[in-house]
């Protein structure tokens, strides 16, 4: 009796086990099944910023693929955005192509020109692939500034005039749709700043009020990312609040950033996939935030590097605005400064032929610097592969 007990606890024990065992196997499945699940919803989503900021394996995998295929030249020009407008001297034949065929930009913002001029420039400048990546494309496509880039296209109302989200989400959709016409990816908008510096800003500004812009923002961020395009928050640390246009002359913030806190929200909860940093300088910040030597945030590692990528943690691409506006004219080696202070895309460098070569040799030699460029043009390529 006592053995026939001490048989039938052992095969209870047994069984037990082995349930446990199917239950343990079901949870697992079930657990990979809800990854996967998630996995999935990610890469079809519609929502560019979702696919690009989500944890993908298989992306990382082909960034890097494109990335080893590329040689230092190819890299370098992953970093530099050059601009066509004919009515502004930027002369496609003379300038614009040939950069892009031969390597030394690999982007192009189609900046001023008419809408049927710039499709038969995308489709050429498409041609030029590098390591089976077509160019990016984008356009300052602010619905203030819309009719002005793009003569012959109706006007449209000002940012100023959007007072609700269905009016910024129609706006988008026009927006969009001449996007879409001309293969562009990249939309230089919303603008972040209040509406107070009337010589730049004004009614290229939603409002005054931050809460107002933060919301307006938001809704246009989501309308243009969810269309499969990248938005832009700009002009990081805010323009609104000084005075002066950076376009004729050198600015600054005195003390603390007060526009600050809306780029920080937004970056955080909205994901914009790139930052645009203006050229304008910080003194006296109580949080020690200056600009190193009077220099603008363009070049200011201080502020691209400490306090957009790692103390507010953006990770998406940082952009310079336009370097040929006077402010960044104003300091020396501007292009090479921004590239080493932490900029991913040098928009409209006064020379994209140096600084191709300058952070081409840094990559070749392995240098930190180079470990840095490194991961600009990653995040570059990353942006290439989810939209071609």
């Amino acid at each position: 009796m006592k053995y026939f007990l001490l048989g039938a606890f052992l095969l209870s024990t047994i069984a037990c086990k082995a349930q446990n065992s199917q239950q343990s196997k079901k949870t697992v499945k079930t657990e990979d099944s809800n990854l996967s699940g998630e996995h999935d919803s990610q890469i079809n989503s519609k929502d560019l910023s979702i696919k690009y900021f989500s944890k993908n394996s298989e992306l990382d995998f082909k960034v890097e693929a494109a990335y080893k295929k590329m040689n230092s030249q190819e890299k370098a020009a992953q970093m530099i955005m050059v601009a066509s407008a004919e009515a502004l001297g930027l002369k496609y034949y003379l300038k614009v192509k040939p950069q892009v065929s031969q390597k030394i930009a690999a982007n192009i913002l189609l900046l001023k020109g008419s809408k049927s001029e710039f499709i038969r420039q995308q489709k050429e400048l498409s041609q030029n692939k590098i390591a089976d990546l077509k160019p990016l494309f984008a356009c300052d496509c602010e619905p203030t500034l819309l009719h002005n880039k793009f003569p012959g296209e109706p006007k449209m109302l000002s940012t100023s005039s959007l007072k609700t989200s269905e009016d910024v989400i129609a706006s988008v959709d026009s927006i969009n749709s001449l996007m879409d016409k001309m293969g562009i990816v990249i939309n230089f908008a919303p603008i972040l700043d209040i509406a107070a510096n009337k010589a730049i800003i004004n009614k290229r500004a939603f409002s005054n009020d931050a809460e107002n812009i933060k919301k307006l923002s938001a809704t246009f961020i989501k309308a243009t990312q969810e269309d499969g395009k990248a938005a832009t928050v700009k002009h990081f640390p805010g323009h609104g609040a000084v005075i002066g246009d950076t376009h004729k002359q050198s600015v600054s913030i005195n003390g603390k950033m007060t526009e600050l806190s809306t780029f920080e929200s937004i970056i955080k909860n909205d994901h914009p996939i790139l930052v645009m940093v203006g050229h304008i300088a910080v003194k006296n910040n109580p949080d020690g935030y200056n600009t190193e030597d009077g220099r603008p945030a363009t070049t200011s590692k201080k502020l691209m590097t400490d306090l957009l990528r790692n103390k507010i943690g953006f990770r998406g691409i940082i952009t310079t605005d336009a370097m040929n506006m006077q402010a960044s004219k104003n300091f020396p080696n501007a292009d090479w400064e921004a590239a080493k202070a932490g900029a991913d895309l040098i928009l409209m460098p006064l020379d994209a032929n140096s600084l191709n070569k300058k952070i081409a040799a840094e990559i070749e030699k392995g240098s930190d610097l180079g470990k840095q460029f490194e991961a600009s043009v990653k995040r570059i390529i990353r942006l290439k592969l989810l939209t071609q």
